[in-house]
């Protein structure tokens, strides 16, 4: 278990004061020099980071989050690009106690997978909070993931997400029928003018083990996703049922591709 403390510095400001003393004798002459403030210049804007626009996403997703509290174990299954390397930073909340670890990531298959223990003082919570934190390397962005781990699958499905020609976002997919809640869409993509990540999500209820998405987008999104410089990113995530000790699970799907 690892904490980290934050330590907040703020910034004291001093003021200072000149005095000058009566001098004993007048002078022969005096000289008076006056200052005039001059104002403060705007500071230009920092220069964009296009950083992003050059750099892939690592389409991570998470197909198996198990939680065995009787076998105490957790395992682990999440495709990943094959451009991503490196290894994914793993946090697991349960039972008041945070497990933490790292996996490495198999380039060659695209994928993170491993079934690791866990303590007993977790195993008795029958569930926990995952969380996968890529930090990215040098041609792919940084993404972190987080639903939760439990012994039971959702069986979550998916059809690719699609935009049509005047801007109407769909989607639809199965569920278990004893899924409760809501099925999150989320469309990521990077803005062409400052390199920044934008992302959108809209809500599909799930009813009777089918949850569907039929959302008009508005003309400043579409022209934002006009503007981009990468490709529109889907995730298609349920996040879990914890009365059902049901895991969450995630589909990521290209929309379209880069301009």
């Amino acid at each position: 278990m690892k904490r980290i403390f934050i330590a907040l510095i703020a910034g004291v400001g001093v003021a200072w004061m000149v005095t000058g003393a009566e001098a004993q004798y007048p002078l022969p002459q005096q000289t008076v020099t006056s200052t005039v403030p001059t104002q403060t210049q705007p500071q230009p804007p920092p220069p964009p980071d296009l950083a992003n626009c050059t750099k892939s996403t690592p389409k991570m997703s998470i197909r198996k989050a198990s939680f065995d509290g009787r076998n105490r174990t957790t395992s682990i299954f999440a495709p990943i690009s094959t451009l991503a390397s490196g290894i994914v930073e793993v946090s697991l909340l349960g039972g008041r106690r945070i497990t933490e670890f790292t996996l490495p990531i198999d380039s060659a298959r695209g994928r993170i997978r491993a079934t690791r223990g866990i303590d007993a003082a977790q195993a008795r919570a029958s569930t926990a909070i995952l969380t996968l934190r890529y930090p990215g390397d040098a041609d792919t962005r940084p993404q972190s993931l987080r639903l939760r781990a439990a012994l039971r699958a959702a069986r979550l499905s998916s059809k690719r997400p699609t935009i049509s020609p005047t801007g109407q976002l769909d989607a639809a997919g199965a569920i278990t029928r004893t899924a409760q809640g809501s099925v999150r869409l989320q469309m990521e993509w990077v803005n062409r003018a400052d390199g920044a990540i934008i992302t959108l999500e809209r809500l599909g209820r799930i009813h009777n083990g089918r949850w569907g998405i039929r959302s008009q987008l508005p003309p400043g999104v579409l022209d934002q996703i006009a503007n981009r410089c990468s490709t529109v990113q889907s995730y298609v995530l349920f996040t879990g049922y914890q009365p059902r000790l049901m895991r969450g699970e995630m589909h990521a799907f290209q929309v379209m591709p880069a301009p």
